[in-house]
């Protein structure tokens, strides 16, 4: 129940947002500007994704502690399942997949591939904030958007180095925060308790600093990467005149808005924060949406053929993916799980 839940909600909101972001879209315009796009730009953007995937399993290979049970190959391929299913599932399952996918090789098991997963979702949200506030000297940004990307960063900033504290300080300092709430209800649970020991494990990586430095420029390169992708893209729609600065600002609007619960794909909470970013810039409604639903769609679809190839590399069938996910949300139903 609470899975569907999680779902009509995602389903309602993603219609919210694409109704905002398409409401007084001017229809001939926007076909004008698919019409005159130069898609041989598309090569390159293509070309990008596929190598910031890679980028992003040799940060994931480093998390993991370089773990012999998996070539950064077989990496690669489970990188590009989990953004595939992100893409065609809810509630960002892909997530999900990778974790299972890695966890069965893994010396640590789930507990592992799950602490490298969440370590990755606090890198790259510490990039989308630096990446904002690298650019807040040169425009101005609309109140909401420094106030709501500082109060992140300061939660996410806060949040990782008390891990990271934590992991160096190893099983003692669950067991002094479980003195103090260990009595509570839920929150006291073992299960999390034993979630949270996992996921220091895979903190420690971060508490050297030979380790560290090659995470953080592996995440560096990731979203550089990204930037430069979105770039790219404004030479398909002829709107290279806003240059990198605008591209970035989609980028860190865009990759905020995948806070927001949504459907399949992001669809809906990403166009409108891209057009909410290039309006910045002075570019109409219609042409703020026509990019932004290019770069998105193109995404998305390259991102779907790559985990085709890495489903297929790996000799696993999408049928048997989607029939452990439903195995593992069963006990949702009726049973209520620890998050």
């Amino acid at each position: 129940m609470k899975n569907r839940i999680r779902l009509a909600i995602g389903l309602a909101l993603s219609a919210l947002f694409l109704y905002l972001a398409m409401r007084g879209t001017d229809w001939a315009e926007l076909w004008g500007l698919f019409r005159a796009g130069r898609y041989l730009y598309l090569v390159p953007v293509f070309l990008l994704i596929a190598a910031i995937s890679g980028v992003r399993a040799v940060r994931w290979h480093l998390l993991m502690e370089r773990d012999a049970s998996l070539t950064l190959a077989e990496i690669y391929h489970l990188v590009n399942i989990g953004y595939m299913f992100n893409n065609i599932l809810p509630a960002k399952a892909g997530e999900a997949v990778r974790g299972y996918l890695a966890g069965r090789k893994l010396a640590g098991g789930l507990g592992q591939a799950v602490s490298t997963l969440l370590i990755e979702r606090l890198l790259d949200v510490l990039a989308v904030v630096v990446l904002l506030a690298g650019l807040l000297p040169f425009m101005a940004l609309p109140d909401w958007a420094v106030r709501g990307g500082l109060l992140l960063g300061v939660g996410v900033i806060g949040g990782t180095a008390a891990l990271v504290v934590m992991a160096r300080i190893g099983p003692r300092a669950v067991d002094w925060l479980w003195r103090l709430v260990g009595r509570l209800p839920l929150v006291g649970h073992p299960r999390l308790k034993a979630g949270l020991l996992n996921l220091l494990d895979g903190f420690a990586v971060l508490t050297h600093p030979r380790r560290l430095l090659p995470v953080l420029l592996t995440t560096a390169a990731v979203w550089l990467g990204y930037a430069a992708m979105n770039w790219l893209m404004l030479f398909v729609f002829r709107m290279e005149g806003l240059g990198l600065a605008a591209a970035a600002l989609v980028l860190c609007f865009t990759g905020l808005s995948m806070v927001v619960p949504s459907s399949p794909g992001a669809i809906g909470p990403f166009e409108w924060a891209g057009i909410q970013a290039l309006a910045l810039f002075a570019v109409e409604q219609s042409a703020g949406f026509g990019y932004t639903l290019g770069l998105h769609m193109f995404t998305n679809v390259a991102l779907i053929g790559l985990g085709i190839v890495g489903l297929i590399s790996e000799g696993i069938s999408y049928g048997r993916i989607t029939q452990v996910m439903a195995e593992a949300a069963a006990p949702s139903d009726g049973v209520e799980q620890a998050p």
